[in-house]
């Protein structure tokens, strides 16, 4: 007699809250991972730079930045409280905008939101060229990664393009323990360990790029970040398109159109 399934832990109910507007395009579950794991690829990019040049603290990953505020504030040294403030706002002001962005374009929240990250990354990596001190050039990319928490939702407990990581751990750990206990699994493992591995595989590119361009390497996820933002943009154009419309799936709606790529 097989185990009933245990409940999905990391998914929040339908309908809940307008994290996942009616209007906003529904990607394909293939297109999730593949987008997700290069999100979380170009986060792993950005914290090496950022660990790198601020001696430990990370782009992405505030957790490190509250610490290093906190403890400036215990020390009375300053300078950590600063920057730790600095890349917090920056952090913050992106999830916002992200959030405020996603909101009112509809169907293109996902060009436009991967277009805003973009720009900040440029701009980042413009700053870099200008000689401008990383600690000032980096507050863009902190931006960048607030407004990348915003792109996609995650599925069945797998964290689909976020800049932190320790949750996807818990996730794979939880699946390791449900296949112990004979629980049929919702997605293979491999589907929790892509985060993972996609950072790592992000950080060590950041690290060799980093040490052969220094900060102006931040280009490399400027441009990769832009491009999925045109094809993202071509792919909805292409489906709204009356002559190029495929028929829809069992189910499927015309209010939630399935693009980028085509399933």
């Amino acid at each position: 007699m097989s185990r009933p399934p245990p409940r999905t832990i990391g998914t929040a109910p339908s309908g809940h809250g307008r994290t996942n507007p009616p209007d906003r395009i529904a990607l394909g579950l293939r297109a999730r991972l593949l987008l997700g794991g290069l999100l979380t690829a170009v986060a792993g990019f950005v914290d090496a730079i950022g660990y790198i040049g601020l001696g430990g603290l990370f782009a992405s990953f505030m957790s490190a930045a509250s610490v290093s505020l906190g403890v400036g504030v215990g020390d009375g040294s300053w300078g950590p409280v600063h920057q730790g403030g600095m890349m917090i706002a920056s952090f913050l002001g992106g999830v916002t905008l992200g959030t405020v962005l996603g909101g009112i374009t509809g169907v293109w929240a996902l060009s436009a939101v991967l277009a805003l990250e973009g720009l900040f990354l440029a701009g980042s990596a413009l700053l870099a060229t200008c000689d401008a001190a990383l600690a000032i050039s980096i507050l863009p990319v902190v931006a960048a990664m607030g407004v990348q928490n915003t792109a996609l939702q995650s599925v069945s407990g797998v964290r689909l393009g976020v800049t932190f990581i320790t949750g996807t751990l818990v996730s794979l750990g939880q699946a390791l323990g449900q296949a112990l206990l004979g629980y049929p699994q919702t997605w293979p493992l491999g589907a929790h360990a892509l985060p993972w591995a996609a950072l790592m595989v992000g950080a060590a590119t950041g690290a060799i790029l980093h040490r052969e361009f220094g900060p102006v390497a931040l280009m490399a996820p400027a441009v990769l970040v832009t491009g999925l933002a045109m094809l993202s943009a071509a792919a909805a154009l292409n489906a709204g398109s009356p002559t190029r419309r495929r028929p829809l799936p069992a189910g499927a709606s015309r209010d939630r159109p399935i693009v980028w790529p085509h399933d």
